[in-house]
């Protein structure tokens, strides 16, 4: 009787633990459209695709307000913008879209703040005050396909899920290790960038960056490039810690949107990110135990 008790209550607690499974799907962007060639892109189509995906939650390469070590470190002017604003907020009058942005702004979720200021901005209405705290959209993922989208689906709030602390003493590494590649006559890892970087400029000349960025070549490059660092560099500490440094933001980024997901009950989780995370949060989302599906499987299938 004691064992069937103890195998029940086992049996209820991992019933606690246990997860479902996400439904994710994820849409490679690049963070700046050259104005020459933006025009060019075919940004409705992911719009509407993302309307068409009617994803219960979108989360974005942003950082969450509670992530502070990480805001400090990359956007400390902003994070001194919404202090500012902070002590003349209550005095202020505006539109109802206007001032939610700006109390989003205050609480240093800077994202939501441009996701509400361009809401107010396509009705009509004048940031007045606040268009000195407006970031330029216009060239972004974020005005040309990610805002728009939301706006037509109705949604109220938008989930930053990015980690970045670190990032400087990141990108020192990345420095010397170019040197190391260069010096050392260090070929192959520069010959996936070098392509890459002409492929992609050849993309966006030909309006075809999001299909680009998002099929199986590009996608196939980065992390070929991450590896090969530190084989082409096996002594060098830089190299390693630049692996370990993207493996670790993708890993946790992929956390939190699972911990986002499961915070707002949801499902179907719509993520853009940048094009060169995409590999790799996959790999760690389908480790989890996640479905995820790629902007690039489905141009590949509408293809076929």
């Amino acid at each position: 009787m004691k064992t069937t008790i103890t195998l029940c209550l086992i049996g209820i607690s991992m019933l606690g633990f246990s997860q479902e499974s996400l439904n994710v799907t994820i849409i490679g962007t690049a963070h700046y459209f050259d104005e020459d060639y933006k025009s060019m892109q075919d940004f409705q189509s992911v719009q509407d695709f993302i309307v068409n995906l009617n994803p219960d939650i979108i989360c974005i390469e942003a950082i969450p307000t509670s992530d502070t070590l990480s805001l400090r470190e990359i956007l400390p002017n902003s994070m001194k913008n919404a202090d500012r604003l902070r002590d003349t907020l209550d005095r202020m009058t505006s539109s109802h879209k206007v001032l939610i942005g700006a109390k989003y702004y205050v609480s240093n979720d800077f994202w939501n703040a441009y996701y509400y200021w361009f809401q107010a901005q396509e009705a009509g209405d004048s940031l007045g005050y606040f268009s000195k705290y407006q970031k330029r959209l216009t060239n972004s993922e974020y005005g040309l396909m990610v805002f728009p989208a939301a706006q037509k689906l109705g949604v109220e709030k938008l989930f930053g899920i990015d980690y970045r602390s670190g990032e400087s003493e990141f990108l020192e590494h990345n420095k010397k290790v170019l040197k190391k590649l260069v010096f050392g006559l260090k070929w192959k890892p520069l010959k996936i960038y070098l392509k890459t970087q002409k492929k992609y400029r050849k993309a966006q000349k030909e309006g075809q960056l999001m299909e680009f960025i998002n099929g199986p070549e590009f996608q196939d490059s980065f992390p070929k490039l991450i590896d090969e660092i530190p084989r082409r560099l096996p002594k060098s500490e830089e190299a390693r810690q630049v692996k370990s440094y993207w493996l670790k933001r993708n890993e946790i980024m992929a956390d939190r949107l699972i911990q986002t997901a499961q915070e707002q009950d949801a499902n179907t989780i719509l993520l853009t990110i940048g094009s060169a995370h995409v590999t790799h949060i996959k790999q760690f989302l389908e480790a989890k135990g996640h479905s995820v599906t790629t902007y690039g499987d489905i141009i590949s299938n509408q293809n076929n």
